[in-house]
Order: C-alpha cells, then structure tokens, then sequence
C-alpha cells in the first residue's frame, strides 16, 4: 500500500481572455475541507496559454481536485 500525504486542492478556471481551461490556483491545506470553503476564496491566477493574470472567485472554478505527494518509501519495503 502506498502512503499518501495530503498537500491541499487545485481549481482550474477558464481563462477570460482565451477561453482555455489553462488558469489554475492551489489552495494549500493538511486537512480535507469542505467544497463550499474551498470556493468561498479569491484567487490570484495566471492563463498557463496565454498569459493572462488576474483574481478568480473560486465559485467560478470548472474543476477541483485534492492534490497529493507521494511519501517516499523505506529500503525494502514492497512496490
């Protein structure tokens, strides 16, 4: 089994100047939150296409996943 550290959340947001979905924020956080808290936040983002940056309410966001990072594992430990 994998250990899995939580590391918070990532919004992705439609940019208002292209129209991607290429603009995203992280909301960094140890414990798992609630979707309504996570969107009640403003968001300094920038379009990762083209180049647009700005402030983006996160209730605008398209997507949110819970970001993670692997724990690295002890010398022979299983796969």
């Amino acid at each position: 089994m994998n250990n899995v550290e939580a590391r918070g959340y990532i919004l992705t947001f439609r940019c208002v100047n292209c129209g991607k979905h290429e603009v995203f924020a992280n909301h960094p956080s140890e414990s798992v939150l609630q979707e309504d808290q996570i969107r009640a936040r403003i968001y300094q983002v920038n379009c990762n296409s083209c180049g647009w940056r700005g402030d983006a309410c996160g209730i605008s966001a398209i997507h949110i996943s819970r970001a993670t990072k692997l724990k690295a594992r002890a010398v022979g430990q299983g796969n």
